[in-house]
């Protein structure tokens, strides 16, 4: 029995290998065959890319360079063209700068000229106003300059009055105000609102009567009276021998 296990098992390996040597020749065939083909595809393609090159390697120098195409001068010219404007772009925005620049300044220089011209015509106004008032302060002056009589008696008309003129030895009346000092603040020492007495008779104080020469009815006089034209040496409140500053309105001259 081992006998026939053993034959009966060699009989499968021949069958066994005897098959894979058919397939082993079919699968070579088909091979062939598909090289066959591509063979002939490639000859009727033409060389191939690889081949090209290489055909082209051997055929150009290496040191030639590609000749220019009319799309690499075209590119060229439009970057030269591209250049060109844009120089011209900025020369204008330049050139524009300028100007706008230029336009500030003159318009600074305005400016300070109109400044200039508005200072110029308050300094002259101003020098006008002083040249004004300081003539203005000498016409006051020269009206409030108290003028002199006898005995160092000096008069100023405040008011002058459009009434009968004072007269010697006739009767007048007057509201009056005796200060110390000055006629303004200083200090009153006697006052009457309705005072009368004969002018010239010696009634008064001689500074009175040569003060009031002249005045008319209405009007108002200031007198500054020296020692020498009124108490002399005797203190009546504004010192010894000190000057009298009376402020006079005439009300009334007997006829």
């Amino acid at each position: 029995m081992g006998r026939r296990r053993r034959h009966h098992s060699d009989d499968d390996d021949d069958a066994l290998e005897m098959e894979w040597l058919k397939k082993r020749q079919k699968k070579s065939t088909s091979q062939d065959d598909d090289g066959d083909r591509e063979d002939s595809n490639r000859s009727k393609e033409g060389p191939s890319k690889h081949q090209a090159d290489d055909g082209a390697s051997h055929n150009i120098p290496k040191e030639s360079a590609a000749p220019a195409t009319k799309k690499d001068v075209s590119n060229n010219d439009s970057d030269k063209i591209e250049r060109q404007r844009l120089k011209k772009q900025l020369k204008k925005q330049r050139q524009k700068e300028k100007k706008a620049e230029a336009a500030k300044q003159a318009d600074l220089a305005r400016q300070n000229k109109e400044k200039e011209k508005l200072q110029l015509k308050k300094i002259q106004k101003d020098q006008v106003a002083k040249r004004n008032e300081k003539k203005k302060f000498n016409d006051s002056k020269k009206g409030n300059e108290f003028k002199s009589l006898r005995k160092g008696v000096k008069f100023l008309d405040l008011k002058v009055g459009n009434g009968p003129v004072v007269q010697h030895r006739k009767k007048i009346r007057v509201a009056y105000t005796l200060r110390a000092k000055n006629h303004t603040n200083g200090k009153i020492i006697d006052a009457s609102k309705n005072f009368g007495f004969r002018l010239g008779k010696g009634e008064v104080i001689e500074g009175y009567d040569i003060g009031l020469e002249g005045m008319r009815v209405g009007g108002i006089r200031r007198l500054i009276v020296p020692k020498q034209a009124g108490y002399q040496n005797d203190d009546i409140g504004a010192g010894r021998g000190a000057d009298l500053y009376f402020e006079i309105e005439l009300l009334y001259v007997a006829p």
